[in-house]
């Protein structure tokens, strides 16, 4: 291209300015491809005049740049070249900027920062990373165009999306601030230009031309008042490079109807109405729309795209046929450049710029749920591809993989649920995914049954927490054998988690795991199906589901052998007594209750031998032996305290509050549910919670807090609809006498009354009103 050529250097520099390719201009003015890049080659000097509007208009040249524009392309000597620099000069940098058709929504505090940055100017090298989609070009030309004043000698924008080669970066810098000569296509030339310039140079969508990197930085360092704004996936890593990764946009609450608190909300209600004008947002609208924002996981580019789908589908199909995000978010708007257009394209652009490694280790993490950790990444990955800890970093670098929790002592991995569908779709593209999803059941399988052993110990609420944090993987793993893979692994996945289950609340989830796994594998290990026989009687049980926990118990009693002595008969005596006990034969419980004892001190297994002494003395608590009781309930208590079992110590001390309002002491049994319900507050044991509550509210009725009862026994009601959990028949035997007091005394109507007031409190303000 010469310099005897104007046309050609207007053409191509206000083209690259708006990211057009050549075809996308020879699209939208009507022209075809030759034209265009005859015209950049300098092999056509003028076009004709209709030609020429038709260039402005695709090229959103306005006003007097407009009549400059049409001279120029006409070919009338001696005219202005609007926003093309003579050699010499830079630019004023009027009209570099692309000019958003749409306000920015949300990335306040990321635009505070990019200013305050500028402004003081001790910050000269900013790169703004994230995956596609996040909003990294949207915001780099919201701050540039606000960034104006800020840089006397002009702000530029330079488009890398068409740059082919990492050593074409420099010459479009060059071309961009004016400086289109032969000459000033160096490093060393361009500094020369810019020493004394203070400008702001935004380089956007540079992870493809990374080798670039070392020459951007000779630039900066060669000019003293440069400032660069860089979109990248991945960060340059150059001295001096300030990275700001953009989080994706803030979620509506859960639930919630009022979009305008949230700028994932806020976003997509702007962009559903602007698709669809009599689109209705009522209540039911503003809802189904939060729903989507949080399964788009506040991706602006996926908000976007799926708001334009408004226009064919109703939200609640909308939300549904999300479960296919990549299919569904598509035809985004033309005037994006072409991998935008779609969150597969999005991606894609990301994926092809992997190595072999780092796509093999991608395909290979699209196995988990909810995250993974390192340990767990090394056993998808086998380590002879290559180092997984380098290989998993590099992901991260490249904003395809998020490191979440850095400070904690596990730190785990993530990627946002669009990027994993895209890794799910190229795994079973390769045939990856029936070996990865067997290795992922296996190692989960390992996980539980290491991690079982904690429980009861002290470190219970840590082997818990690790529980809890891989939720979403044992699912995968149990429906993974249970459907298409070993039923025996999904077996022993259920009876070894069921525990955690239990005490995270995951009643009915459990137990549909359970039985699942139990019809599965009729006929095989009776020594495994007595253990997973035992989770199904715990879990029915708990639901207050007596038919069903006396079927399973039946069965459980039937693979236990009669006269065994083992910790699994001991388990179906003790299931046998609890089914008796809620039908209220408090009798005909105390036989089992008592051989499971005797079991369990045989075999010396401290948690079982507290947890049996403990089933007895609530036995006797029905029958009033109290004396009995309290010294079992003593025993208990001890021996959890020294395992570190501090949910069952406080349910020894629950117990114990029950005992002592039996003994006619209210202020006592106060004092022992208020401690064991802060215990079980502290672990979040919501089943734990809730008989606390309750017994502090029966306790509160035999003071003569009548009204503090009603309350108090409102906010456990909650907590049980919270947790799927219902209040069983030998539990609400030990209250009733002081609630139905309180009931009678307060009448119906105030009664109710107050029941709902407490069922809108939460735990803190029920432990502030019984303090």
């Amino acid at each position: 291209m010469s310099n005897d050529a104007p046309l050609a250097a207007l053409v191509r520099t206000r083209r690259l300015s708006v990211r057009f390719t050549q075809e996308e201009l020879a699209e939208r003015a009507g022209i075809s491809v030759r034209t265009i890049s005859d015209i950049e080659r300098g092999l056509r000097r003028f076009v004709y005049r209709d030609t020429a509007e038709r260039l402005a208009e695709a090229l959103e040249v306005c006003g007097t740049d407009k009549e400059d524009f049409i001279l120029v392309a006409r070919g009338r000597a001696g005219a202005h070249e609007p926003g093309v620099q003579r050699p010499g000069r830079v630019s004023s940098g009027r009209n570099r900027v692309p000019i958003p058709p749409t306000a920015l929504i949300g990335r306040d505090r990321e635009m505070e920062m990019l200013l305050g940055a500028f402004r003081e100017g001790s910050i000269r090298s900013i790169s703004l990373t994230g995956p596609g989609g996040i909003g990294k070009t949207r915001l780099a030309v919201e701050a540039a165009a606000a960034a104006r004043d800020i840089y006397p000698d002009g702000v530029f924008f330079v488009p890398l999306t068409s740059c082919e080669s990492p050593a074409r970066v420099v010459p479009l810098i060059a071309e961009a601030i004016g400086l289109i000569e032969p000459g000033t296509r160096t490093v060393a030339d361009l500094s020369a230009h810019l020493t004394t310039a203070a400008i702001l140079l935004v380089l956007d969508t540079f992870e493809h031309v990374l080798a670039a990197a070392g020459s951007v930085a000779d630039l900066l360092s060669g000019c003293d008042r440069l400032t660069l704004l860089v979109t990248t996936r991945e960060p340059l890593c150059i001295r001096g490079e300030h990275v700001v990764a953009l989080p994706p946009l803030g979620l509506p609450p859960v639930g919630s109807a009022d979009l305008s608190s949230s700028a994932a909300g806020r976003l997509l209600l702007e962009r559903a109405t602007a698709a669809k004008a009599d689109l209705v947002i009522d209540e039911e609208a503003s809802v189904l729309l939060g729903d989507i924002c949080r399964r788009l996981e506040g991706l602006p580019l996926a908000i976007e795209l799926a708001a334009s789908r408004v226009r064919h589908l109703p939200l609640v199909k909308l939300r549904e046929q999300l479960d296919a995000r990549l299919s569904l978010l598509t035809h985004g708007a033309a005037d994006l450049p072409r991998r935008q257009r779609t969150m597969r394209g999005a991606i894609g652009w990301s994926y092809d710029l992997l190595d072999s490694r780092e796509r093999s280790l991608f395909r290979s993490l699209s196995v988990f749920r909810g995250g993974w950790t390192l340990e767990a990444a090394q056993d998808a990955w086998p380590t002879a591809q290559g180092d997984v800890v380098e290989t998993l970093g590099a992901l991260v670098d490249k904003s395809l993989v998020v490191l979440n929790g850095v400070q904690s002592q596990v730190p785990r991995y993530s990627m946002m649920d669009v990027i994993a569908e895209f890794a799910r779709e190229q795994r079973d593209r390769y045939g990856e995914g029936p070996p990865l999803l067997r290795s992922h059941a296996s190692y989960f399988l390992s996980l539980v049954e290491r991690t079982e052993k904690k429980f009861g110990t002290s470190a219970q609420e840590e082997a818990f927490e690790e529980l809890l944090a891989e939720s979403d993987n044992l699912r995968a793993a149990l429906e993974w054998s249970l459907t298409e893979g070993d039923a025996e692994v999904g077996l022993r996945l259920g009876a070894a988690v069921w525990q955690f289950w239990r005490a995270a609340g995951y009643l009915s989830e459990g137990r549909t795991w359970l039985e699942q796994a139990l019809r599965a594998t009729v006929g095989g290990s009776q020594e495994l199906r007595a253990k997973a026989l035992w989770g199904a009687c715990w879990l029915a049980f708990q639901q207050d589901d007596l038919r069903s926990t006396r079927l399973y118990s039946e069965e459980l009693l039937e693979v236990t052998d009669d006269g065994e002595a083992s910790l699994m008969r001991r388990n179906a005596l003790t299931v046998q007594a609890m089914v008796h006990m809620a039908e209220g034969d408090f009798l005909a419980a105390l036989t089992p209750l008592e051989r499971s004892a005797e079991i369990t001190d045989a075999s010396g297994v401290s948690w079982y031998v507290a947890t049996s002494k403990l089933n007895l003395a609530l036995g006797l608590l029905h029958l009033r032996q109290l004396d009995e009781a309290s010294s079992l309930l003593d025993q208990a208590l001890e021996l959890y305290v020294r395992l570190g079992d501090h949910r069952f110590a406080a349910r020894a001390q629950t117990y114990r509050g029950h005992l002592e309002l039996l003994r006619g002491d209210a202020g006592r049994a106060s004092d022992l549910f208020l401690r064991s319900l802060r215990s079980f507050n502290e672990v979040d044991d919501q089943d734990g919670i809730a008989e606390a509550l309750e017994g502090l509210a029966a306790a509160s009725a035999a003071a003569g807090g009548m009204d503090q009862a009603a309350l108090v026994l409102g906010v456990a009601r909650h907590t049980r609809e919270r947790s799927m959990s219902k209040m069983l028949p030998f539990e609400r035997a030990l209250i009733d006498r002081w609630l139905d007091e309180a009931q009678e005394a307060l009448g119906e109507e105030r009664w109710a009354d107050l029941l709902g007031q407490g069922s809108a409190l939460d735990v803190a303000a029920a432990l502030e009103l019984v303090s």
